[in-house]
């Protein structure tokens, strides 16, 4: 069935002039439209304006009335662990109270915590705990999302996070992208040069093989995983059909960007500690620079410098980076607030970050985040006819409907 979305006060169209992000001043461009109409077709974007034409009158026509209401393309999380199970409550508690990540990680705590709990989980169980999350998150606004594994930390448990994501992508209306993350951490139960070679040898050409993921991810960071072990597992992850991300820069800055820009990274993301060096390498190098002021605000951290990066025409994006220990929250809304109190975006920024340029971060730009003709129709109607009212009354969903694939999944 086609849909007609009839005379929005606002259509914020985030047209790309055929670019497939946007960076520098081109960031504050959102291609505004007033008193405008939206046909859909078979999932598509058929046409945008004022009257509708009579060739598409026929058949059966679903219509929404959006008088009084804004239009956005539908929201991008390009950067999720969704998949996991146990609870880090107590770990917060005690955080705020002020024990440190290594008085929380000898209770028990910390990423280990989380990989105990998510390996005893059966399949079924991680389903339905990342189906509540995914519903959240769409509720917001979002109809495309990255999910990684990570929480595994050997090759049955990430195969079965991997299987859980691949399962919900099949079952669920919204586009779910999967990435390994392997490289998260290291694990208790093996040095560290066997758990590489498990991920090189092991994890690697079993999830290419039955086509587990698209992208492949490191946590590149002091005390984590070296820029030489990144690469060599970007490199394998290259060889069996893998995209690289990068998990780099969150606390130190050790050489992850330029492993980035060697292995050709689709995105770098974190960024919250960057030097000017790092900020001078992603000049032109067209990898999107994914941010997350949720992060920064739940670990109480310094926030990305995206004011700089914008300002250096890197194309910047805005993620939730929703996981149990630095950001518990799928509200993308509220990542969007933080990002121009605390980020210094304004308020076109922060639209672009997650829509056109979150979904250059997944490589996807060609096809969503942007409503114009041609493209998924994936949108939503907020219940406000000023798209600056998103950001301005903070704190509330606005969302009125949700729809993906011109169909509607939310409201």
């Amino acid at each position: 069935m086609s849909l007609l979305i009839e005379n929005a006060s606002q259509v914020v169209t985030c047209h790309t002039k055929g670019r497939k992000f946007k960076a520098g001043k081109f960031q504050s461009e959102i291609g505004l439209l007033k008193n405008t109409s939206i046909y859909t077709d078979g999932g598509r974007i058929k046409w945008i304006g004022n009257k509708l034409p009579a060739r598409f009158k026929s058949g059966k026509m679903k219509k929404i009335d959006a008088r009084g209401k804004c239009v956005l393309p539908g929201f991008i999380d390009s950067h999720t662990h969704l998949v996991f199970a146990g609870s880090r409550a107590d770990e917060f508690s005690m955080r705020i109270k002020g024990s440190t990540y290594e008085q929380i990680a000898r209770a028990g705590g910390g990423i280990i915590s989380t990989v105990k709990a998510t390996r005893k989980a059966s399949k079924a169980e991680l389903i339905e705990l990342a189906l509540k999350r995914i519903i959240s998150s769409v509720s917001f606004g979002v109809t495309t999302i990255e999910a990684k594994s990570g929480y595994g930390l050997d090759t049955a448990s990430e195969l079965k996070m991997l299987e859980v994501i691949s399962e919900l992508n099949s079952e669920l209306p919204v586009d779910i992208y999967s990435t390994f993350l392997g490289a998260h951490a290291y694990p208790k139960d093996k040095t560290r040069s066997e758990y590489l070679e498990e991920i090189l040898y092991e994890m690697i050409p079993q999830i290419a093989k039955r086509d587990l993921a698209n992208f492949i991810d490191a946590f590149c960071e002091k005390n984590y995983f070296s820029v030489a072990d990144t690469k060599k597992i970007f490199m394998q992850g290259i060889k069996f059909g893998l995209v690289p991300k990068l998990h780099t820069n969150q606390f130190y800055s050790i050489g992850g960007i330029e492993a980035a820009i060697e292995c050709g990274a689709i995105s770098v993301d974190h960024l919250e500690v960057m030097k000017p060096s790092d900020i001078k390498a992603l000049i032109n190098s067209g990898i999107i620079a994914v941010v997350f002021p949720a992060v920064s605000y739940f670990l109480d951290i310094p926030y990305a410098p995206a004011r700089k990066m914008i300002e250096s025409k890197i194309p910047v994006a805005i993620a939730t980076d929703f996981n149990p220990g630095s950001a518990m929250s799928e509200n993308i809304q509220l990542s969007m607030s933080m990002a121009v109190h605390m980020l210094k975006m304004n308020v076109e920024e922060v639209i672009n970050a997650v829509t056109i340029n979150a979904a250059a971060a997944l490589g996807i730009s060609h096809n969503v985040g942007s409503i114009e003709t041609g493209k998924q129709a994936d949108m939503v109607i907020f219940d406000t006819p000023n798209y600056n009212d998103l950001l301005y009354h903070f704190g509330i969903n606005q969302a009125e409907a949700v729809i993906k694939r011109g169909e509607v999944i939310y409201g």
